[in-house]
């Protein structure tokens, strides 16, 4: 971590097996502070590809518990249970999520017992309650968005950008509110529009929450593959004016400036 402000795609995949794309987390990293959006199967694998400490993580925002976004969450807890250096940076991981996080931790906790308890400077969990948090350096706005009955999306706001994420969701106000005039909106776009399903989003609909929400940039992901064997990018120019990008696995974007593939 530095001073910068950057997003680096971990997983931009589905639970659809996928030998260049993981499932779903995102990397943010803010002055002096270091989140995961998600932690879907093989984050840990993608932070050991880039060189991404595990116990360098400060917070994890959990959008729902589908396990293409949360079953690393278990990997990385027994990685720092086991492999936690007295170099680590201080204070515990602090670990939100939506209601049901508790009950979700729970049933860990009975099934791996001593190995999934810490004490609380080391890891701590939060529900979300009210709707914004103000953390040191960066401040945290929620909302439910249209998914599960506990699905949520995030907007960051830090060094004076402004940074929202879908989580995985159809087209609602709410999501519209929480891209409103964002400097970068991380969408899901998981199929085509001709094959399109409740609660997901599709390059059209992904491009007229932007275009709404007057988003400068949009990045595409969460692909399921029918999406990616059309073309996303020239159906979503049709619905938005701004830049559109497609993520990947790897992919590393500069609030300031373009995008890099270290994958």
């Amino acid at each position: 971590m530095n001073d910068s402000l950057s997003i680096r795609f971990l997983g931009t995949g589905t639970l659809f097996p996928d030998p260049h794309r993981s499932c779903s987390a995102t990397l943010l990293d803010l002055p002096r502070t270091r989140i995961l959006i998600d932690i879907g199967a093989g984050t840990l694998r993608r932070m050991a590809e880039f060189g991404v400490a595990p116990e360098s993580i400060n917070y994890i925002f959990l959008t729902h518990f589908h396990p293409d976004h949360i079953s690393d969450l278990a990997m990385l807890l027994f990685t720092l249970r086991n492999l936690r250096r007295p170099d680590a940076p201080a204070g515990p991981l602090c670990v939100w999520g939506p209601q049901g996080l508790f009950r979700f931790v729970q049933g860990l906790e009975r099934s791996y017992g001593k190995w999934f308890q810490f004490e609380p400077e080391e890891v701590r969990f939060y529900e979300l309650r009210r709707r914004l948090l103000d953390f040191p350096g960066f401040r945290v706005i929620w909302d439910k968005v249209l998914h599960t009955q506990e699905s949520v999306g995030y907007r960051f706001e830090a060094a004076g950008r402004v940074m929202a994420f879908s989580g995985d969701s159809g087209y609602c106000q709410e999501l519209i509110r929480l891209c409103a005039a964002a400097d970068l909106a991380v969408i899901e776009c998981s199929h085509a529009d001709q094959h399109a399903v409740k609660g997901h989003l599709s390059p059209s609909l992904a491009a007229k929450i932007a275009q709404e929400a007057g988003v400068r940039k949009i990045v595409f992901n969460h692909f399921y593959p029918d999406v990616l064997q059309e073309d996303p990018l020239s159906v979503a120019a049709k619905y938005f004016g701004g830049d559109i990008l497609l993520a990947n696995d790897g992919d590393v974007i500069e609030l300031d400036g373009g995008v890099s593939d270290e994958g």
